[in-house]
């Protein structure tokens, strides 16, 4: 079951759903990752990543759940917890399109 949260300091309702995506950063290609949550501001991302992505980093995003998933990228806002990190879409997404598929 997927949930919505709002909270009073956000811009966007976050949905708690997690999906396997592939990411490429500035150090590494095709390092498999997985959301926390996502909402039509970003992504939170929880991955191995060696070394982990700095404040400011611009990582490409595609979702695994989908063949033919475009590819967006985002740049890290926040560092959570060594491996897991929030991030926005650098272009403006919607995540219910991706979802309505």
């Amino acid at each position: 079951m997927m949930a919505i949260y709002s909270a009073e300091r956000r811009q966007h309702d976050r949905l708690y759903h997690h999906t396997t995506v592939n990411l490429t950063t500035p150090f590494q290609d095709s390092v498999v990752a997985h959301t926390i949550n996502l909402s039509n501001g970003g992504l939170l991302i929880k991955g191995d990543l060696n070394p982990l992505p700095k404040i400011g980093d611009i990582i490409k995003v595609q979702s695994m759940a989908f063949p033919d998933a475009s590819i967006k990228s985002v740049i890290v806002r926040r560092i959570v917890d060594p491996g897991i990190f929030g991030t926005e879409f650098i272009e403006p997404f919607a995540f219910s399109t991706m979802l309505a598929r």
